[in-house]
C-alpha cells in the first residue's frame, strides 16, 4: 500500500537536497528528516526510488552536507561547464580551473575521507598550479622533441597546457579589475559558481578570491572523482607545501623535501564543451 505521507516525506527531502546552501543544521525538518534515513531503511529505499525517476543518484545523505544529489546526462538537472561559461573559448580554462581547485583542497588521499579537513584555494594558486604542470609538459615535449607539443603518455594533455600559457594571467583594466578573458578572471567565476551551489564558501579578497570547502563539496570530489584524481600532476611533479601552495619537485630542477610536500592528486581534464 502506498504510504502517501512518506512520499512527501521523501518528496521534502528531495526539495532540501535540491537547495545546495541549505544544510541540516540551518533547518530542523531537514535534520529530521535526513535523522529518518539514516535510520528508516524504508524510508531510504523510498528516497533512492524517487530519485531515480528524475534521473538522479543518491550520492550521500548526512548530518553535515544533507542530501547530495548525483546526475546523470540524462536528467535535466545535469550541469555542464558550458552552462556557467558562455564562450567556448574560456571553457578549457575554466576545465582546469575545475580540476586545480579540487587538487589543491584536497592534496592528501586522506583529506577527501577526514570529515575535519576543509581545503583552502586562491585564485592566485589555481593558476600557479596550473601553470606549473603546463611548463612541465613544455619542458618534456622539448626534451623529446614531440612535434604535437605534449609527451605521448599524457593524451589527455595534448594542446591544452600551450592554450593555457597564450592567456595572459591578469590583464588590468582602466579600472583595476582583472580583464574577463583573463586565466585570473575565469577562474574567479568557476570559484563563484561552486560558492553559489554550495561547493565552496568565500573567505575573503586576498590572492584574487580566498575560498574554503563544504562538507557538499568534499562528498562530491571523493565519490564522483575519488582516487582517479592521483595522477597527472603528481606525475609532472607538481605537489603542495604544507602552506597549501603550489610546489615544484623535479629531480631535474631541484627536489623538495620529501617530507615537506605531498603529490597533488588531480583528475584527468574534461571535455571543454562539458
Amino acid at each position: 500500500m502506498i504510504d502517501f505521507e512518506d512520499m512527501a516525506a521523501v518528496s521534502r527531502l528531495l526539495a532540501f537536497g535540491f537547495q545546495p546552501g541549505l544544510t541540516p543544521r540551518r533547518n530542523a525538518e531537514y535534520a529530521a528528516l535526513v535523522g529518518r534515513f539514516r535510520t528508516d531503511p524504508a524510508f531510504a529505499r523510498l528516497l533512492h526510488a524517487a530519485a531515480r525517476g528524475f534521473d538522479l543518484t543518491v550520492i550521500a545523505v548526512g548530518p553535515r552536507a544533507g542530501l547530495v544529489l548525483g546526475a546523470t546526462a540524462e536528467t535535466q538537472f545535469a550541469v555542464s561547464i558550458a552552462d556557467h561559461i558562455r564562450q567556448p573559448a574560456d571553457r578549457p580554462i575554466a576545465a582546469l580551473a575545475h580540476l586545480a581547485i579540487a587538487a589543491l583542497a584536497y592534496y592528501r588521499p586522506e583529506d577527501l575521507d577526514d570529515e575535519t579537513h576543509v581545503g583552502r584555494v586562491t585564485v592566485r594558486h589555481v593558476d600557479e598550479m596550473v601553470e606549473q604542470a603546463a611548463k612541465e609538459l613544455e619542458r618534456r615535449a622539448v626534451e623529446a622533441d614531440e612535434d604535437e607539443g605534449v609527451p605521448v603518455d599524457h593524451p589527455d594533455l595534448i594542446q591544452l597546457w600551450r592554450y593555457y600559457q597564450r592567456r595572459n594571467p591578469v590583464a588590468p583594466t582602466g579600472d583595476a579589475r582583472a580583464h574577463s578573458k583573463s586565466r585570473h578572471a575565469i577562474i574567479k567565476r568557476v570559484a563563484e559558481y561552486l560558492a553559489d551551489n554550495g561547493m565552496l564558501r568565500r573567505a575573503g579578497n586576498e590572492n584574487g578570491g580566498t575560498y574554503t570547502t563544504t562538507a557538499r563539496y568534499q562528498i562530491q570530489v571523493r565519490e564522483l572523482a575519488g582516487q582517479q584524481m592521483l595522477g597527472e600532476l603528481a606525475a609532472l611533479g607538481v605537489t603542495v607545501g604544507p602552506d597549501g601552495k603550489p610546489a615544484f619537485n623535479s629531480p631535474d630542477i631541484g627536489s623538495a623535501d620529501p617530507a615537506d610536500t605531498v603529490a597533488s592528486p588531480v583528475p584527468a581534464p574534461a571535455e571543454s564543451g562539458d
